[in-house]
């Protein structure tokens, strides 16, 4: 399986992931998605089969030195193959080279997988933001350091 910058032509791909992977009501829309792909500050990476589809994708951001992991998308049919974990690995390894001293992002509290695997790869719980993802449905705010020796390295390998 391959890692690579999301493009343009992925765009359906993309968001029949969105569609399989969350709720209607959490779901980034065809534009947002769009916008995300033309975005010259952000980094899109999809993790494609063996046939050049999309069954993985990944955005992040990075400004000055702190990057943000916006979404991560695998296929349902895919998923606990370790492509989630690989796309994270790499925008880490992107952040990391562009300058990035940490890394945010946030998550359900009841995605039990997502924080897991968020944990395994070295990201800490620092603060909850209420209704973040609508009423009543608060994100749980995780960081990694990426300065120094790039202890996540260790956690990843």
């Amino acid at each position: 399986m391959i890692i690579t910058h999301a493009r343009p032509d992925d765009l359906a791909d993309i968001v029949a992931l969105e569609q399989d992977g969350f709720d209607a009501t959490e779901q980034w829309s065809e534009a947002a998605w769009a916008q995300e792909l033309a975005a010259s500050d952000r980094r899109v990476l999809a993790r494609l089969d063996l046939h050049a589809r999309v069954i993985g994708v990944a955005s992040f951001s990075c400004v000055e030195d702190m990057a943000d992991l916006h979404r991560v998308v695998v296929r349902p049919s895919a998923r606990g193959a370790g492509i989630g974990a690989s796309l994270v690995r790499a925008g880490l390894e992107w952040a990391s080279a562009v300058g990035a001293r940490r890394m945010l992002l946030e998550v359900r509290p009841d995605n039990h997988s997502a924080v897991a695997l968020y944990r395994r790869l070295g990201f800490e719980p620092i603060s909850t933001r209420r209704d973040y993802y609508g009423p009543g449905r608060d994100a749980l705010v995780m960081q990694v350091s990426l300065a120094g020796d790039d202890a996540w390295a260790v956690v990843c390998a």
